[in-house]
Order: structure tokens, then C-alpha cells, then sequence
């Protein structure tokens, strides 16, 4: 909480530096830009930029960037670098108070004769080639998303912006799907820095919680060079947010909205804490603080153990609530440099507030290994979500040197109630009626800082970047309840609550926190040469980062004595378990807490790398070198056999990429990748998962996936925003790691482990094309874009290893298509944009030799987004998402048609969710 006051007194420190320089932007104009090299697209720094006839000019910084303030008018610009042709830029039209962004791209002369020769093209024509370099010139396999794309785009979030780039898909909004590849085989960084997951016990990373406002661009890798992090194998998101903004500004977008399920039933919760709204949790759930230790309930009587149960909240009931209607908040702002370009303070603000509640219908099933039904219930579950967080970056530029402070804070937060009604199958003859509920409020909370050095020497042409980073990982689990009815002969539901022991998952509470650092920081050095006629560079640099993890939870049942009155368990969930019903005669406590419920855990990660980026020739360029990777991972629990993993992986990589012409590509690429598990993934600690109504548990044997990752690609660019691709890949897996389950007593657990190796591999088409080709004034404003992706994979197994089947991965989807249809009309200031996504059928757990595995069956996802300029400042954007509103189903495969077949198949999950109908306006002061 402090943190984000923090932040609101950040914003209100930009208002005041802002205002001191609004007179000023009144009456002048501003040319912004970057200053790029042909060929490999590297930021050229020093670049002299004069305006002609004017005797004013400035040099490009670290960054290869450059501003210029003016009045308004026309102008002619010339840039000029040693060794490279001076181009001059014409018909620079500037307007007072709105700065024009000039992205330039500069070439070698051919030969000597031609150093003198001045390259003259227009304000358009530049605009357009820098753009389109941009998207040529990464040196690997990967699509880059520009602040230009962005600014144009009605994208809130980082989340959305994704969902438009070809072979990207997301799940439930934010979590990455890359070639079919789940979010396990995924990595993202930060301004150059590692994320953490944002999920304790999932390696993934949110990826709606950074306002699209505050991105300066995004790029997804889909094959690695030797600096970019070895943790992938689908794909690697670069974000990087803006240091500081083209102009002063401050924008403010105010949202609502619903969920069309929602709004057509009754909205459940029960009572929680004052600040639930914000996400966090204000201590009304916590344990007391003299609650009595697990020794002391384990050592104590039933007097003693009735008396602890009286310190705990009596709040077990839920209450009919208003309809929920969804609501979003989002401030950004930021201003120029204070000073001059060359020598300034700039920064970025930005506060998010997203508040939202789902109501989903679920029906959930399991079978024994003869297919017969062990349990059918119907879960209504009615959940609230908070995103609330705040951003701030701060940058300061000295000639060739930047530093920047860079920090983000986010809540992500989950209040939950779900009501259960279904059967225990407990045989042909035995069926028992049940009923029963979970309370549940969980709170992440996520703070990343970092400290990033830019530095040009001039003298030796190094350039040197640098980052230090810290992250803090906060969970809390406050008070998660959960209380089972049963009905008996005489059609009364009775509770769950045993004699003189215990079971958590009928009767039970559950407590728990987690609390986990990343220290990090790293050193690049980069010296540019000519060698052979032709430009050449060598990247030497090396990552350290620390995490370490604290995790302690704490589970009680709760019991009833021998001699208890008979119609205590049939009080209903308001009162049976009221203080008054606590006694030594009545209701007591007992704690199930286990040495493997709390661990301690620290990973250990040096990398280093050396990097070659080679131009052979006019054609060639050879980008390869080798990443070394050292790791350790530890985990113990209290007298509990300690888990290590320790590795060190050679991580070599190559792209080649033959440039056919001035807008073909043709690229290969070849590395070596890796996937280690997550802390919760080899923990020994077992949780009961009231959803899946089964047991989580970690498998301390688990070991790291080696990768070995291929491409070979056609590309063609026709102009800026097309782009048509052709793609093969292949994809082996030494040692993957996935989810499993099996089957019994009623109930099924899930695990983890390594399969002995895999193979995925696949074609991609991706085509994005502008229909202005089409004689017709309506169909000029489309843009069409698709990607098609078909997949092949299969597992090999270990000897011991269950369930071995012909099948593919898991979590390996056979195809993914996505496909969209946007329109833009500058003049009247409507955009809008149709997409729609598709994964074909996966495995969700894998199965062994008694349980098949269980298929997620394909649902078809279409999205629409209407956004509309009412006037210069203000717009309106409406969205609606998951029009289709088709079931999420997973089920065994009994037929092994390869397909769900209603009726035939066994049904093990089904959702439904609903259609999110949202609107928003936004105001740019």
C-alpha cells in the first residue's frame, strides 16, 4: 500500500515539473526521432542533424536518437555521419505544440567515390522505410511491434497488443501461447531484465498488467542468439517501456463494462476485508497473532484445541450481492526533457485500475480406470478480480551516457466464492447428494526496480549497457475455507465433520504466504568495425541473478467429539460453526500441518555470451556465437531430504540471414535452449485443489529440458505494415517436463514429470496485407492479417514411465490459426478490428497405463474492437470479447476419434464463461 502512495505522490510531482514547461510547448514545435543503420539496424550515436538555412542542429545520443525544438513551419533536414551518404529529408512540416516523430535510415556509400553523394527523399517516403527496416533488420526469427503500431492500435494493454501478433495467442487474456506452445516453454524480460513469474505456482508471466500507453515496443523472438536469456523454447517477449515521451502529456481512460453470464444470474460473495477492492488483504482473514503453534494444537486437549478454534472469523456463509458491473481506471502521463536534449531529466507515469467479476457455470467429473464415475458435481463459481498497479520511469540523458530508474508495482488479486452441488459415486448401489462451498481471497503482488546505464566511449567506439535489477514476489492465502454436506437417507444434508480427526477438504481452513526476492544485474559491451569492406560486431557480455523463496502454509480441520449433539452437524454452513459451537463436547481443531507444507529455496543463475554479427558480402549476414548458463536450484523442507538441480549448458546459436533483395529475407537459424522447473513444480508440498477436487503435488526429481530449436524462413516485405512469411521449424526435447495425473480413491492427484525426449515440428504461413490495392474507398481502410501454424509432435518415454501411447506433447497444440480484419480511418478517427483465434485439441494432464490423458478440446475465440476519435483529445473504444461463448471442454477420448463427441466421449471438465462486453473513454490533456 505504501508503494502505491508512493506513486500517486509521484504523479503529482510530474503535474508541477509539467506545468513549468507547458508555456514554452504553446509556442513551438518539436522533430523527434532515431537514427538507424541500413543493414543491421543498429542506433548510429553522433549523428550530426541540422536544420537547413537555420543554423540549428543537434546530435543523436546513445540511443541514436534525436529533438529538435522549432517553431512551426517547414523544413528541410540533413544527417550526416562519417562514412556514411548524408541524406537530406524534405517537406518536415511542424506544427506548435504537437512533436513530429522522423525515424531516419542511413547507408554506407558503395564505394569512396560516392561518400559526397547526398540521398534526397521526403517527411513520407522516410516515415515509411524506417519502418519497414525496423521489422527487416532483427538479427533472428521474431516479430517486432513498434510504438508507432501501438500508438495506432486501441490496445489498453500489453496483453492486447500481443493477441494481434501472428502465431500469438493468449490464454484468459494474458497468459502467452506461442507455436502451440504453452506458457511453460515461454520467457519474457523487461527493459533487458528477466521477469519473474507473476504466478507462484504456474512459470508464467501476466502480461495485462502494463498499460499499452507506457510501451515503446515489444519483440517476440522465436529463435535465440547468444544474448538473449537460454530459458525458451516458444518464444522470448522483449518489452521495453519508454524513457521519456515525444511531448508533456497526461491521459486519463475510464472504463466500464460486463460479462453477459454475469449479468444474467445472481452475483454471490461473502464478507471480506475493507480493502479487498484494492486487492490486498487488511488482515481481517489473517491468523491471530496468538494463535496457538501446530506443537501446541497437536499437544493440546480438545478444551485447549475448541478455544483456538474461537479465535478464528465465524464467517462461513455467502449473500446475494448486487449485479457486478466491471470497472477500469487508467492514468498516464509524462514529460520532456528538463533541460536541453543533450543534457535532461525526463520520465513516465502511469496508475491502472481493473476490477472484474466473471460468474462461471462448471461442471467437473472423474472416473475410475474402468471409466466408471467416481463423482459428478456442478460448481457455480462467482469470482471478483482486482489488476491495480503503478509505473514509474525515470531517465536522465548527459551526452553519450543515459541512466534510467525504471519501476513497476502491481496487485493482482483473486476473491472467490464457489458453491458445489453433485454426487459421490462411491459404487453401482452407493450414491451419496452432496453440497458444499470454498471462500477463497488470493493476493500477488509483484515490484520490480531497475537501474539501467547506457554509455557511448567515444574514444575506443564501445558502447557499454548495464542493469540492475530487483524484484519482490508477495502471495497471500488468508483464511481459505472450505465445508462439505452430505445429504443421508432421510434427505438431510448433514456436514462432513469426523470424529476425533480430520480432513481438510470437508471441513477445513487453509493459510498461507509467500514471499520471494530476485536480485539481478547485467553487463553488455558492444564494439562495432569494419572488416573486409563491410560493417562487423562483437557483443561480450554476461547475466547474474538470485531468487530466493520463502513458503509457509498452514492447514486445519476441524472435528467433532464422540459426544457431540447429534443435530450440531445439521446446522447450516450461517451457524455451524459459530463460536458457541466450539467445546470440548462439541466442535475442536485439528492441525494437519506437515514438515513439507513450508520450504525455504534460492536459485543461482550466471550466464555469459559472446556474440559475432558479420556481414559477408552485400547479401549475408551471420549473427552466432555461444551462451554458457551455470545454475543451481535448492529446496528443503523441514527435515525433509533437500532437492538440487545444478546445471551448466552450453547454449550455442546461428542465423543466417541472405537479404534476396531489398525487401525479401531468407533466414536459418539454428540453437540450443533450455527449461528448468519452477520452485512449487519439485516442492514435496501437497495442496488440495477444491476446483479439480484432487491433490497438487511437487516432484522433487524433476530436472531441466534441454532444447535444440531450427528455422528456415522466407520472408517478404512488401512495404511498412506488410509482411508475407513461409516458415519451417523443428523442435527436440530432452527431458520435458509436463503435467500428469492419475486416478483413485475417489479422487485424482496431479504431478510432474520428465518424459525422455520429444520432437515438435511444423510449417507457418503468416501473411499481413493492406487492401488499398482494391479499387474501392472502403475496402483501402482494411487490413487483412493471418497466421496458420500446423504441428506435429510425439513423447518418447523412460522405461518406468506410465503411460506410454502414441500421443503428442503436452500442452502441444496439432495447429493454431489466427486471424484478423482491422480498419483505419485517419480522417474520421475510427479504427476497428475483428480477431479470431483458434488452438487445435492438446493434452491438458497426461494419463499412464491405467487413465488416458485428458484432451482440451478446441474453442473457437472471436474478439471485436471499435475505437472512435470524437474529438482532438477525447476517443471512445468499445470492446467485446469472446463473442462466440463456446464451452471449454476436456474429456477422455474413449472412441479415440481425436475429437469430443458428446455422448461418447467421457466429459471430465466443461466451462462456461460468458461473452465481456466493455467501453471506454479517454482524455489526452
Amino acid at each position: 500500500m505504501k508503494r502505491s502512495i508512493v506513486l500517486l505522490q509521484l504523479l503529482g510531482v510530474w503535474v508541477l515539473l509539467g506545468l513549468a514547461q507547458s508555456v514554452y510547448a504553446q509556442t513551438n514545435g518539436k522533430i523527434v526521432g532515431k537514427v538507424t543503420d541500413k543493414k543491421t539496424g543498429e542506433a548510429l550515436i553522433g549523428v550530426t542533424v541540422l536544420i537547413q538555412n537555420a543554423g540549428k542542429g543537434t546530435v543523436t545520443d546513445v540511443e541514436g536518437r534525436y529533438t529538435l525544438n522549432v517553431p512551426a513551419g517547414t523544413y528541410v533536414l540533413d544527417f550526416k555521419y562519417m562514412g556514411y551518404q548524408t541524406k537530406s529529408i524534405s517537406d518536415v512540416v511542424i506544427k506548435t505544440g504537437n512533436p513530429v516523430n522522423l525515424d531516419v535510415i542511413m547507408d554506407e556509400p558503395s564505394s569512396k567515390a560516392l561518400q559526397e553523394v547526398v540521398i534526397r527523399g521526403s517527411f513520407k517516403q522516410e516515415s515509411i522505410n524506417a519502418l519497414l527496416t525496423f521489422q527487416k533488420n532483427t538479427n533472428t526469427v521474431a516479430q517486432v511491434v513498434s510504438a508507432e503500431s501501438i500508438k495506432k492500435s486501441p490496445d489498453r494493454n500489453t496483453g492486447e497488443v500481443l493477441k494481434r501478433v501472428s502465431g500469438v495467442s493468449l490464454q484468459e487474456g494474458k497468459y502467452l501461447v506461442v507455436r502451440g506452445l504453452a506458457d511453460r516453454y515461454n520467457q519474457a524480460t523487461l527493459n533487458g531484465a528477466l521477469l519473474a513469474s507473476t504466478e507462484p505456482d504456474r512459470k508464467s508471466f501476466s502480461f495485462d498488467i502494463f498499460p499499452a500507453a507506457i510501451v515503446d515496443n515489444i519483440i517476440i523472438n522465436k529463435a535465440a542468439t547468444p544474448e538473449m536469456p537460454g530459458e525458451f523454447a516458444g518464444g522470448l517477449v522483449q518489452v521495453n517501456t519508454k524513457d521519456v515521451p515525444d511531448k508533456d502529456f497526461f491521459q486519463i481512460a475510464v472504463g466500464s463494462g460486463f460479462n453477459t453470464q454475469t449479468i444474467s444470474h445472481d452475483f454471490y460473495n461473502y464478507k471480506g476485508g475493507k480493502t479487498d477492492f484494492l486487492g490486498l488483504a487488511d488482515g481481517s482473514r489473517k491468523m491471530p497473532s496468538d494463535f496457538p503453534s501446530v506443537a501446541a494444537i497437536n499437544a493440546g486437549d480438545k478444551t485447549q484445541n475448541a478455544q483456538a478454534g474461537q479465535k478464528l472469523n465465524d464467517i462461513w456463509t455467502y449473500k446475494s450481492a448486487p449485479t457486478p458491473i466491471n470497472k477500469s481506471l487508467q492514468l498516464s502521463g509524462g514529460f520532456n526533457n528538463i533541460g536541453s536534449h543533450t543534457k535532461g531529466l525526463g520520465a513516465i507515469f502511469s496508475l491502472n485500475y481493473n476490477n472484474q467479476s466473471r460468474f462461471s457455470e462448471i461442471i467437473r467429473r472423474n472416473y475410475d480406470a474402468s471409466g466408471a464415475p467416481q463423482f459428478d458435481n456442478n460448481d457455480k463459481q462467482y469470482a471478483t478480480n482486482i489488476l491495480f498497479g503503478g509505473l514509474a520511469n525515470f531517465t536522465y540523458r548527459s551526452g553519450n551516457n543515459k541512466f534510467s530508474w525504471k519501476n513497476s508495482y502491481n496487485i493482482n488479486s483473486t476473491d472467490q466464492t464457489t458453491l458445489r452441488e453433485g454426487r459421490d459415486i462411491l459404487s453401482d448401489t452407493e450414491v451419496r447428494k452432496i453440497r458444499s462451498e470454498e471462500l477463497s481471497f488470493v493476493s500477488n503482488r509483484l515490484f520490480n526496480s531497475q537501474l539501467i546505464g547506457d554509455h557511448f566511449l567515444r574514444g575506443s567506439g564501445i558502447k557499454i549497457k548495464w542493469n540492475i535489477n530487483y524484484g519482490l514476489l508477495n502471495q497471500d492465502v488468508p483464511d481459505l475455507r472450505r465445508l462439505k454436506y452430505t445429504m443421508n437417507d432421510d434427505g438431510r444434508y448433514y456436514a462432513n465433520i469426523a470424529s476425533n480427526g480430520g480432513n481438510s477438504r470437508n471441513a477445513g481452513r487453509f493459510f498461507s504466504t509467500l514471499n520471494e526476492n530476485v536480485i539481478g544485474g547485467s553487463l553488455d559491451g558492444t564494439k562495432s568495425f569494419k572488416l573486409w569492406g563491410q560493417q562487423q560486431q562483437i557483443k561480450i557480455g554476461g547475466l547474474y541473478q538470485r531468487k530466493d523463496r520463502k513458503f509457509d502454509a498452514r492447514g486445519i480441520s476441524i472435528s467433532k467429539a464422540e459426544n457431540a449433539p447429534n443435530d450440531l452437524v445439521y446446522l447450516p454452513p450461517s451457524e455451524i460453526l459459530n463460536k458457541e459451537n466450539y467445546g470440548p463436547d462439541k466442535f475442536f481443531l485439528v492441525d494437519l500441518t506437515s514438515n513439507a507444507d513450508s520450504y525455504k529455496a534460492y536459485a543461482n543463475l550466471g550466464a555469459g555470451y559472446v556474440q559475432f554479427d558479420n556481414q559477408i558480402g552485400a547479401k549475408f549476414r551471420l549473427v552466432w556465437g555461444a551462451r554458457v548458463e551455470a545454475y543451481q536450484q535448492h529446496l528443503e523442507s523441514r527435515n525433509l531430504v533437500p532437492s538440487n538441480n545444478e546445471a551448466v549448458d552450453v547454449l550455442p546459436s546461428i542465423n543466417l540471414t541472405y537479404l534476396q533483395s531489398e525487401k525479401v529475407n531468407i533466414r536459418l537459424t539454428a540453437s540450443q535452449t533450455v527449461s528448468r522447473p519452477e520452485f512449487r513444480e519439485i516442492s514435496p508440498f501437497t495442496f488440495y485443489d477444491y476446483e479439480r477436487d484432487g491433490v497438487v503435488a511437487g516432484n522433487p526429481k524433476l530436472t531441466r529440458t534441454k532444447i535444440t530449436n531450427a528455422d528456415l524462413r522466407y520472408e517478404i516485405y512488401p512495404r511498412a505494415g506488410e509482411v508475407f512469411t513461409v516458415g519451417l521449424f523443428y523442435k527436440f526435447f530432452d527431458k520435458p517436463i509436463e503435467s500428469t495425473y492419475e486416478t483413485g480413491q475417489g479422487s485424482p492427484s496431479f504431478n510432474y514429470q520428465n518424459a525422455k525426449s520429444a520432437t515438435s515440428y511444423g510449417a507457418e504461413l503468416e501473411i499481413r496485407k493492406k487492401l488499398d490495392f482494391i479499387q474501392s474507398k472502403i475496402l483501402q481502410q482494411f487490413t487483412v492479417f493471418t497466421n496458420l501454424a500446423v504441428i506435429k509432435s510425439n513423447v518418447a518415454y523412460p522405461k518406468d514411465f506410465l503411460g506410454q501411447i502414441d500421443r503428442p506433447m503436452q500442452g502441444q497444440s496439432p495447429y493454431l490459426i489466427n486471424a484478423g480484419l482491422q480498419y483505419d480511418n485517419t480522417a474520421s478517427g475510427t479504427s476497428a478490428t475483428a480477431l479470431f483465434n483458434v488452438i487445435g485439441r492438446r493434452i491438458s494432464q497426461v494419463g499412464n497405463d491405467n487413465v488416458p490423458p485428458i484432451w482440451e478440446n478446441p474453442r473457437p475465440l472471436l474478439d471485436f474492437q471499435l475505437s472512435q476519435q470524437l474529438f482532438k483529445n477525447a476517443g471512445l473504444k468499445l470492446s467485446v470479447t469472446d463473442i462466440l461463448n463456446k464451452r471449454a471442454i476436456y474429456y477422455w477420448d474413449q472412441d479415440n476419434s481425436k475429437k469430443y463427441s458428446s455422448g461418447k466421449d467421457l466429459t471430465i471438465n466443461q466451462f462456461s464463461y460468458g461473452t465481456n462486453v466493455s467501453i471506454q473513454f479517454n482524455y489526452m490533456f
